[in-house]
């Protein structure tokens, strides 16, 4: 009988034991996973022009209202050093943010060594998600073509955009229009999409389809009509209802240029952008809850920050080596807080698809 009873006790507090390891550790399954991904890079974007759009908000005369940001739990930051330079460039920077590895200024989609990086959307892709690339510059700029391209510098415009027709991806929107029908090598590289299955447009007409073909390039100025874009982008891909859901990238580059022009009033103009664009994928996020929303940057531009007198100010005419803010909303933000580095965001983003 004793020994029974000693049997029944270590059992029991067996049991006790894998009882308060699975309260301390949930079930893989009961995490919370997205389905859809939106992943908005703001263009030289520091904390600094965060504060100035915060500021404008807040304290604006008699009009005071919240950001955006106002509505985001999860926050961290992100280191941005290049592999070869404490301050990075766009194409290292978005690098960084597309494939989870340090690469050298100037260098797209390639590590130090020339081996081809793999980035989250292509994996996206390969996953069985819809896919989409949105910019208010040319899709074929340092950051959008780190997510598709491999090349040795970011110049190399008409070869970033023959590689961009292998990349499939459903929806590809931006400008770059002569480096895809006025090439040197006289392709018209419009014309391979059209018979790759895209429906090709070359105006921002496009934004009154209420439902395109399969797969859609367009290749038009929309630097001022991102908010609308990123809104249609979101309609579109939706409207596929893929089982497996989609991977957005979005980046508002025209905050950088202003940051280089050390220009007041086209900063505060475009962080309110910005701000619109934040707008749209947190609604939609809200709408549709299954949906990870990442906003981040690849650099910070212009050392911004804001003066006594309540305006910002620069320090430099380039870019700088500060940290960038990351904020996270949605399933999995969680895994986005502290101090990181920007390849740890796709390192993240790649977890939480596997799941």
């Amino acid at each position: 009988m004793k020994t029974n009873r000693n049997i029944i006790v270590s059992i029991s507090a067996i049991v006790v034991i894998l009882i308060g390891i699975a309260l301390l550790f949930p079930a893989r399954e009961k995490q919370s996973a997205p389905k859809n991904i939106i992943y908005l890079i703001g263009d030289g974007m520091g904390f600094g022009q965060i504060s100035t759009l915060i500021m404008e908000h807040a304290v604006n005369g008699e009009a005071c209202t919240s950001s955006q940001i106002d509505r985001i739990q999860h926050m961290g930051m992100a280191t941005t050093y290049s592999a070869n330079s404490k301050v990075t460039d766009s194409a290292a920077g978005g690098t960084a943010l597309a494939t989870g590895e340090k690469t050298n200024n100037g260098t797209v989609g390639l590590n130090p060594s020339g081996d081809t990086l793999s980035s989250v959307l292509a994996e996206a892709r390969e996953m069985g998600k819809s896919t989409g690339i949105v910019v208010n510059t040319a899709i074929l700029d340092a950051t959008p073509a780190a997510f598709y391209a491999h090349v040795e510098k970011r110049s190399q415009w008409e070869e970033i955009a023959m590689q961009l027709i292998r990349t499939g991806y459903d929806l590809l929107i931006g400008d770059g229009l002569k480096y895809f029908n006025q090439r040197t090598d006289s392709l018209d590289l419009t014309e391979v999409f059209t018979a790759n299955g895209y429906v090709f447009y070359d105006s921002t007409d496009v934004l009154t389809v209420s439902q395109p073909a399969d797969k859609l390039l367009a290749l038009a100025d929309f630097k001022e009509v991102l908010p609308q874009t990123v809104e249609k982008a979101l309609s579109w891909l939706g409207q596929k209802e893929n089982p497996e859901g989609f991977f957005l990238m979005i980046e508002e580059a025209r905050i950088d240029g202003h940051g280089h022009n050390n220009d007041v009033r086209g900063l505060m103009d475009e962080m309110e952008i910005m701000d619109k664009v934040m707008k749209v994928v947190l609604d939609y996020a809200d709408a549709h809850p299954e949906t990870l929303v990442i906003i981040t940057a690849d650099h910070e531009t212009g050392g911004v920050n804001m003066g006594y007198d309540g305006r910002p100010f620069f320090s430099t005419t380039g870019h700088s080596g500060t940290v960038v803010p990351v904020f996270a909303y949605g399933p999995g933000a969680e895994n986005f807080t502290g101090l990181i580095d920007n390849t740890g965001i796709p390192e993240r983003l790649r977890s939480l698809m596997a799941w």
